[in-house]
């Protein structure tokens, strides 16, 4: 690979008998990419490497999957009655709670309604909770990630390329395709971008800013704001203070 392209880069080590115990690389456009949105790195790595990490990066904000700790409610708290209550109200607890303190005091309200004030795996969530609940983690820059949905997303990617039987040639060979064939999904994506235009939705100057701006993708999503927002009727009315203005929204749908 390095002959094809300079700027790939390995790093192996080997065993006493040369067999490979680690072995690092990363490809030329993944350095490239690096150097433009290097700013978060998603490990999908196990506990072990993950307390590495932190001793290896001390200066990192680490953060746990939100969602495989979500995913363990039913099987840690099943033998409790009225477990599906209790997995709702602490899902309502854990996205709804908009400050830390909120969230401390809605978190011993739950535990206190259910009886879970001894539950231990609740109890050490609570203890690490500065580095998984979303109101302790969100001052910090994730560049939109919550979980590692986007590593589960790569894997789906992966294995249209990659089985289990592929070999350690093999898979280098076809991460580079798969690498490529994405590359150039994005280029057409690009050109469809600069040489067509998605029709604004309404008259709004600040829509026609996105539209200039942004992506066909991105664009959609926020131009489906925009039609919501046009089908709304502002209606004035008397104030019950009897000074001022009060204005109320009514959507059609």
């Amino acid at each position: 690979m390095k002959e094809k392209n300079p700027n790939f880069f390995f790093e192996l080590q080997l065993e006493e008998d040369q067999s490979i115990k680690l072995a690092f690389w990363a490809d030329a456009r993944s350095r490239a990419a690096f150097e433009y949105f290097g700013d978060v790195i998603s490990f999908d790595t196990t506990y072990n490497t993950n307390r590495a990490l932190e001793a290896c990066m001390p200066t990192t904000v680490h953060r746990w999957c939100i969602w495989h700790i979500m995913k363990k409610i039913p099987s840690k708290l099943n033998r409790y009655k009225g477990h599906a209550d209790i997995e709702q109200e602490m899902s309502q607890v854990v996205w709804n709670s908009h400050s830390k303190d909120s969230f401390d005091r809605n978190w011993n309200d739950f535990l206190l309604n259910f009886g879970l004030a001894d539950n231990k795996w609740l109890s050490d969530l609570y203890e690490d909770r500065h580095i998984w609940v979303p109101i302790y983690l969100d001052h910090h820059f994730w560049a939109g990630m919550r979980s590692t949905q986007r590593s589960e997303s790569m894997h789906s990617f992966f294995n249209k390329y990659i089985t289990r039987n592929s070999s350690l040639i093999q898979f280098v060979k076809q991460y580079d395709n798969c690498l490529g064939s994405r590359e150039q999904a994005e280029r057409e994506l690009d050109a469809a971008d600069f040489h067509t235009l998605i029709p604004c939705a309404t008259k709004s100057c600040i829509e026609a800013q996105f539209q200039d701006a942004y992506t066909h993708a991105k664009f959609r999503e926020v131009q489906a704001q925009f039609r919501g927002k046009a089908n709304c009727i502002t209606r004035l009315k008397n104030s019950a203070l009897g000074y001022g203005k009060k204005y109320t929204w009514n959507r059609s749908c």
